[in-house]
């Protein structure tokens, strides 16, 4: 993934807005045919949790729009999809 494209800054943007959460364990990305993919993984999978990942994406960045795709567990990310340390944005 090119690391100075819109996209990924958008991706860097919202990795940061979601970096307070202690419920998500990881956020992961990748550009497709769609635009930026995001995975954000997390303890506990809930209709909260959902609408939490979903309101950082408004909040932070709404002119960029990303495909978010909140998960319950690592072992359903992509294995190409790169990891966003979150200890590293912001």
């Amino acid at each position: 993934m090119r690391h100075d494209t819109e996209a990924y800054l958008a991706l860097r943007r919202f990795a940061t807005a979601l970096k307070g959460n202690s419920n998500v364990v990881g956020v992961y990305g990748m550009h497709g045919d769609q635009g930026m993919h995001v995975w954000v993984v997390v303890d506990s999978l809930t209709w909260d949790s959902e609408e939490e990942i979903f309101s950082a994406q408004v909040e932070n960045d709404p002119d960029f729009w990303l495909v978010l795709h909140p998960l319950g567990s690592v072992d359903e990310v992509p294995a190409d999809a790169e990891k966003i340390g979150l200890s590293l944005v912001g």
